[in-house]
């Protein structure tokens, strides 16, 4: 085939790309054996020494860190584990809340349980000293703005906003005020409560806080998430497993709020991303954390020393250091160097390992692990300087589905309870599976819950190109 002057064009500009893209990640003293081996068409070594991981950061390598070293390689031994010794070593710890036993009296509102539960986790305080005043001060010129805001009517505004949650009409919001319902279940008219132009005045100049930082593209809602944060830390104790992953916050008003992303494997991807810390038992969130991007990230504590993942577990569990709980995560966070961070500070933890397998014996495991439904393959190894267990399981539930987890605690000793399939056939698995498939759901419970099933009901969404 003749190649023309546009076949030339194409070909270096895929050549100047792989240049920007790749060569500049390899060290000065592989780039000409690389050079070399694309313009003859051979390989130039493994694909770990060219290319990284979408999405994972580039570490500085420490020699003395046994974790962090590039060098060294852990001595894992494939032994099971079976005996978990946090069960003789600390007792269970149920969650309670920090206000004690609650006295109340549904037959008032004012005593009723769910308005105490409400006061214990929402900034009452905050919205006096903060939310009204400034929403009075951002609408005093407005001539139909004839009196000022007052706790009370703050609070019915909010109620009309769960209701409005709850029940879904669709449509404008004015609907609620004009709709008396003819269901099974007829909704109120809200204008008994509060006039459909005092609610629109109320959206239109609600304050939330500005701390005055023009580069903080947060600084209306700062302030206002860090009240709801220690609502949320103060009122909850949680018991002695508790559960951190993500959650989402529907929201496509790009105009009305930043940290607004797309996630495309979540039900709802518009809104905005927290990871969350749950309580197991109650399926309560005790403590949360806004995704802000890359370069907020990059600014919060711990980056510097253990990069993102590592870091924002660090920061979610920093209320729990030396409680000796057991954290289930998820595989973003799991990794050989946040198991050993965590264990170093008094916390043991149980999660899923997928693309963070540095240091981990993924290859060895498969290896070992036989392809059949029950198959468990083992390991574990002791980091002696800080008295730091890790242990790594493989479990396959079928001969195409297998489970990787890494834990410093529970043990690898066949379960009392069998893992059952779809078809109704019984399928031998060990105690960390057990552990682990009877305690991960409390997240996806409290996602169900907090927005009335809206968030997380839906199918997933793909994007299709044309």
């Amino acid at each position: 085939m003749e190649v023309g002057k546009k076949h030339i064009h194409v070909l270096t500009d895929s050549y100047e790309i792989w240049q920007r893209h790749f060569v500049r990640k390899i060290p000065k003293g592989q780039r000409s054996r690389a050079e070399a081996a694309v313009s003859s068409g051979t390989d130039s070594g493994s694909d770990d020494e060219i290319e990284q991981e979408e999405g994972e950061e580039q570490e500085e390598m420490d020699s003395s860190n046994p974790i962090t070293s590039a060098s060294n390689v852990l001595p894992w031994v494939f032994e099971p584990i079976l005996e978990d010794p946090r069960s003789v070593m600390y007792p269970s710890i149920k969650p309670k809340l920090r206000c004690g036993e609650l006295q109340y009296n549904d037959s008032s509102v004012d005593t009723s349980l769910i308005w105490i539960l409400f006061t214990k986790y929402f900034p009452i305080a905050f919205a006096e000293e903060c939310i009204i005043p400034q929403t009075n001060l951002a609408a005093e010129l407005d001539d139909e703005w004839t009196s000022p805001l007052t706790i009370g009517e703050f609070l019915t505004f909010l109620g009309a906003i769960c209701f409005m949650i709850c029940y879904p009409l669709g449509g404008s919001r004015r609907r609620y005020w004009h709709w008396m319902g003819d269901e099974i279940f007829p909704a109120a008219n809200l204008g008994r409560f509060i006039q459909w132009r005092r609610f629109e005045l109320i959206c239109k100049y609600l304050t939330l806080g500005n701390n005055g930082l023009p580069n903080d593209k947060l600084r209306y809602w700062r302030e206002w998430l860090l009240a709801v944060k220690t609502c949320f830390q103060c009122a909850l104790i949680p018991g002695r497993n508790i559960i951190l992953d993500e959650s989402m916050i529907r929201n496509k008003n790009f105009k009305a709020a930043d940290c607004v992303i797309y996630i495309r494997r979540k039900p709802e991807p518009w809104g905005h991303e927290l990871w969350t810390v749950v309580d197991k038992e109650s399926g309560i969130c005790t403590n949360f954390e806004l995704n802000e991007g890359k370069e907020i990230t990059r600014q919060l504590k711990y980056f510097a020393e253990f990069g993102a993942t590592t870091a924002t577990t660090l920061r979610l569990l920093e209320p729990y250091f030396e409680s000796h709980r057991l954290v289930f995560i998820d595989s973003w966070f799991q990794s050989v160097k946040t198991a050993t961070e965590l264990k170093r500070r008094g916390l043991d933890s149980l999660g899923v390992v997928k693309t963070a397998h540095k240091n981990y014996p993924r290859e060895d495991l498969e290896a070992r692990c036989m392809n059949e439904a029950g198959a468990v393959a083992s390991a574990h190894v002791n980091i002696l300087d800080d008295n730091v267990v890790l242990h790594a399981v493989q479990w396959r539930s079928s001969s195409h589905h297998k489970l990787t987890l890494l834990s410093t605690a529970s043990s690898s000793a066949p379960a009392g309870t069998p893992y059952i399939r779809p078809c109704g056939k019984e399928i031998p698995r060990p105690d960390i599976v057990e552990l682990w498939y009877d305690s991960y759901g409390a997240v996806d419970a409290f996602n169900h819950c907090k927005v009335g099933g809206g968030a997380t009901s839906k199918r997933p969404h793909t994007l299709h190109r044309s």
